[in-house]
């Protein structure tokens, strides 16, 4: 399945990845699983970028799906399809 990935806010992640948008070709189905690959692929630094100390998304990170529905942490699960495209986001907070 082919997925482009968007990666906003996250400095490490891009300096892994080397861009901040990634067109990739990958067997799995889930948002999940796309988050999976990504670690696998890019290694320590990815997972120390998105995962917390339990192997889980990190809180602080959002995905959003398509430009416009937002994938709540209950449920990385979502299918995907071939062409979506995946917004992982550094949530920022302030005033």
């Amino acid at each position: 399945m082919r997925v482009n990935l968007k990666i906003l806010g996250l400095p490490t992640l891009t300096r892994v990845t080397g861009k901040k948008e990634l067109d990739l070709n990958f067997e799995g189905k889930t948002v999940n699983d796309l988050i999976g690959y990504v670690v696998q692929h890019y290694g320590r630094q990815a997972e120390e970028a998105l995962l917390d100390e339990e192997g889980q998304l990190d809180v602080t990170i959002q995905v959003l799906l398509n430009g416009r529905e937002w994938i709540p942490h209950d449920r990385l699960d979502t299918a995907l399809k071939d062409g979506d495209s995946v917004a992982l986001m550094l949530m920022v907070a302030g005033g």
